[in-house]
């Protein structure tokens, strides 16, 4: 038995596309790959179809089309809502949309946001067991991403030290610093770098001004290279 609580479950398979011919049957086999590779299949498919035409049915109706009990019939209209397929009112439910605006307006967003969850979950999990501690670091395209994880390292009790590549402020030309991360912060998003020659250097991001670097990449760790 699973020790997790299922919230959510989507399906997606990488199957081969129906050839064009015969083209009077096209549009009916093409229907039905792009729902098995949602993993809509069965009696769920055929759930989706009726509701395509009759453009709206109670749980009821669904459930005396299908000749099935009103449990079974819920449980594929819950799949069919979990992927975006159909919307609900009041006890009835509709197909909204085509089938390719679904999959992109909610099915794709769906997905995304909780595969995101998932990594920012581990990306915690990481830092909470010394992560940035690692001699390579970790890299950021974002200053304000970065100013979190020298907060991050600091927090665990170590002088965060960073690596900047990005361009001078004054003419752009490629720059490389590297040294403690004396301050960091936002608003506006900035570190402030004790360079190896014992310079301060003022980093912000891409389009920042009045800084001494426009970093495009920040490397963050908790002890410099041997």
């Amino acid at each position: 038995m699973s020790e997790f609580e299922y919230l959510a479950e989507w399906k997606v398979r990488r199957i081969p596309e129906p050839p064009t011919e015969p083209k009077e049957s096209y549009d009916d086999r093409l229907k039905t790959w792009v729902l098995s590779s949602m993993g809509i299949e069965g009696a769920a498919q055929g759930l989706f179809i009726y509701l395509e035409n009759a453009k709206m049915a109670t749980l009821e109706d669904l459930a005396g089309h299908l000749k099935m009990g009103l449990d079974e019939a819920q449980d594929h209209v819950d799949l069919l809502y979990t992927v975006g397929l159909v919307e609900k009112v009041g006890k009835a439910y509709y197909v909204r949309e085509r089938l390719s605006s679904s999959i992109t307006k909610r099915l794709i967003p769906r997905i995304t946001e909780s595969l995101m969850e998932v990594a920012r979950a581990e990306s915690r999990t990481r830092s909470d067991a010394d992560y940035y501690l690692k001699m390579r670091g970790r890299a950021f395209s974002d200053v304000g991403e970065a100013v979190v994880a020298c907060k991050e390292v600091s927090r665990m009790g170590v002088t965060p030290v960073v690596r900047i590549v990005g361009n001078r402020g004054y003419d752009d030309e490629s720059v490389e610093v590297e040294g403690l991360a004396l301050e960091y912060g936002h608003d506006p998003k900035h570190l402030v770098v004790l360079s190896e020659s014992g310079e301060r250097v003022v980093v912000g991001g891409k389009y920042s001004r009045g800084v001494d670097v426009k970093a495009h990449t920040v490397i963050v760790r908790g002890e410099k290279d041997e």
